[in-house]
């Protein structure tokens, strides 16, 4: 049965759970003892999302479907699959760009007399948001046309500004990937469409992307689920609960700690609420929603 990405996730999760996720070694030896070895693709769940986009400034949701964006025709495009900072240029026109390449940055500075800086001295993206933090604010933020034309005006030439994503972070259940098994080389977007689904060789195991339209058998999970139990948790910390890194340890800890005490088959998700998963209280507590 040959589907697209969408139409292999759609019957993954129709017929059985979802399209197959890879969280770690067994998973990866699991899978590939029933691949057949002759050398075709089969998709499995994983997927790199374009839309899904974070500002520095506070790590707030950016979505490009929803939100204010100004991005250069064809962009974002992710190009050899490595693009995933932005930057303006002089018209205001957004451009994915490679986080280490070195470029001008634009700061925001919230108790300043301009609260948009223009920092000609060429920097990585990282290094741009760390002097930004460090002399101002941060990276600028550019939630509506009348703020893009206020950078404008600065007449950046390719300089940073404070939107970012993670590749390749998410599975079709959207838990985060941690996990991967790319071939040499892998992922490279390195075609005439994007592509930004990932498949599976059938013959060597390794993960190659894959244009998402096109169409190739596929690898479903099912699970069967005795019992499911949502347990909401409080956390005190300094750290932003809401980073897929920060969480990524939260569930490890707490799946060493269910394996110590003799619960070994289980499967830990975050569940987001308003496209968040924790949520601060009066108290200033953070409670996140586990399934």
């Amino acid at each position: 049965m040959l589907k697209t990405w969408a139409e292999a996730q759609s019957y993954c999760r129709e017929t059985f759970t979802d399209l197959a996720t890879v969280e770690n070694q067994d998973d990866h030896d699991r899978l590939q003892s029933i691949l057949q070895g002759d050398g075709e693709y089969a998709w499995i769940g994983l997927y790199d999302d374009l839309t899904r986009w974070k500002w520095t400034l506070g790590n707030a949701d950016f979505n490009s479907d929803t939100d204010f964006s100004n991005w250069k025709s064809n962009e974002p495009n992710n190009q050899y699959s490595k693009e995933n900072c932005t930057v303006m240029n002089h018209v205001g026109r957004w451009r994915d760009y490679l986080c280490s390449e070195q470029r001008p940055a634009v700061c925001y500075y919230e108790q300043g007399p301009s609260r948009y800086i223009l920092v000609t001295t060429q920097r990585t993206w990282h290094e741009a948001r760390a002097f930004c933090r460090s002399k101002y604010t941060d990276l600028v933020s550019v939630r509506n046309r009348s703020e893009n034309d206020h950078i404008i005006s600065l007449q950046p030439k390719r300089a940073w500004i404070g939107l970012h994503r993670n590749l390749w972070a998410y599975w079709s259940d959207q838990s985060h990937s941690t996990f991967t098994n790319w071939n040499e080389g892998q992922p490279d977007n390195n075609g005439d469409t994007m592509e930004s689904c990932a498949a599976v060789n059938t013959t060597t195991g390794t993960w190659w992307d894959v244009d998402c339209n096109s169409k190739h058998y596929f690898i479903c999970e099912e699970f069967k689920i005795r019992h499911k139990k949502t347990f909401k948790l409080k956390f005190q910390s300094e750290a932003d609960l809401n980073d897929p890194a920060v969480q990524q340890q939260i569930l490890e800890q707490l799946h060493a700690k269910l394996e110590k005490h003799g619960l070994p088959d289980f499967k830990l998700r975050w569940v987001e609420t308003d496209g968040q998963t924790f949520h601060k209280q009066k108290q200033e507590e953070e409670e996140g929603i586990l399934v």
